[in-house]
């Protein structure tokens, strides 16, 4: 159980907590997404379908991840409808991001540029909407 801050120092030591922790299964699901999406690449596969697999499978490692760990929070249909909508977005805005990038640079490059623009994305969204303590 989470127990609101006593101070504003101690309330942002608790959200450098929550990004440090974000960021570290952000590390775990990008690792296993860049894993899964280079193997796929690499014998033949589209890379906006490669990325649209590899991505989904980071999706549940970090819904389970970031719901018990990073924020504490219970789980609930609600909960997960929540972070799915939002990590979607976050997909699409993934896929398209490397279909793009693509384009003009190796796929990995592209997938490797598109992870920091997306990691934002999602933290603002599960820090702000689906996980809002």
């Amino acid at each position: 159980m989470q127990y609101p801050p006593t101070s504003q120092s101690a309330g942002a030591r608790g959200s450098l907590g929550t990004v440090t922790r974000f960021a570290v299964v952000g590390a775990v699901t990008t690792a296993l997404d860049f894993v899964l999406f280079t193997t796929l690449v690499a014998i033949g596969a589209i890379p906006a379908l490669a990325n649209l697999f590899s991505y989904s499978c980071g999706i549940l490692v970090s819904y389970l991840l970031n719901r018990s760990w990073t924020f504490g929070a219970r789980g609930s249909p609600v909960l997960a409808l929540k972070f799915v909508a939002s990590t979607l977005a976050g997909l699409l805005i993934s896929t398209c991001l490397v279909a793009l990038f693509a384009t003009i640079m190796p796929a990995v490059i592209a997938k490797i540029l598109s992870v920091p623009l997306v990691f934002v994305w999602n933290y603002l969204m599960a820090r702000l909407w689906v996980f809002r303590t």
